[in-house]
């Protein structure tokens, strides 16, 4: 049965283990394995996962099948936003799923969960960065009310790439 619950401070093995699986599942094959081991240790790293979850303008959901860790979500207000936007707006910063547990609803569980915060704290509108070749995650933010409002630079190691940045409104109580 999956579950999606917002993380705790002690989840951070599970949230690191998580990241580093599901990044290399999504990226690996599309990059060079110096700049995915450099993201990977910079980015990802155990004490940058314990720091983020700390930070009280960030929040991790967890989503589990059977009790399994099948993937997660991190979400930003204010300062925690990778871009400056609008007291109004809330960020996905990430959002995967383990290869084994894709096409289950769990990506569809967590971005729900997302929106339903936002809506919980007055937000008005979600927005996200993709990267601009992962066209099964562009189409899936799609199907949410993503549309493409700009883009900005990811730095991948040091392979410097482009990601689209959407947005969608943050709908009426469902």
């Amino acid at each position: 049965m999956p579950m999606i619950e917002m993380s705790r401070s002690d989840d951070v093995a599970v949230i690191r283990n998580l990241s580093v699986e599901t990044f290399t599942q999504t990226f690996a094959a599309l990059n060079t394995q110096e700049d995915m081991d450099k993201y990977i240790a910079d980015s990802l790293s155990p004490d940058e996962i314990r720091r983020e979850i700390a930070d009280p303008d960030s929040a991790f959901f967890v989503a589990t099948v059977d009790g399994v860790p099948a993937g997660y979500m991190k979400v930003n207000v204010g300062d925690a936003q990778t871009e400056k936007m609008p007291d109004d707006a809330m960020e996905v910063q990430r959002l995967y799923i383990l290869k084994v547990f894709k096409r289950h609803g769990l990506g569809a569980g967590l971005m729900r969960a997302a929106f339903d915060m936002a809506r919980a704290q007055g937000k008005t509108r979600i927005w996200l960065g993709v990267w601009e070749h992962n066209d099964p995650a562009i189409a899936f933010y799609k199907r949410f009310g993503f549309t493409q409002i700009g883009s900005h630079d990811f730095v991948l190691g040091d392979d410097r790439q482009t990601d689209l940045l959407m947005e969608a409104a943050v709908p009426a109580q469902e």
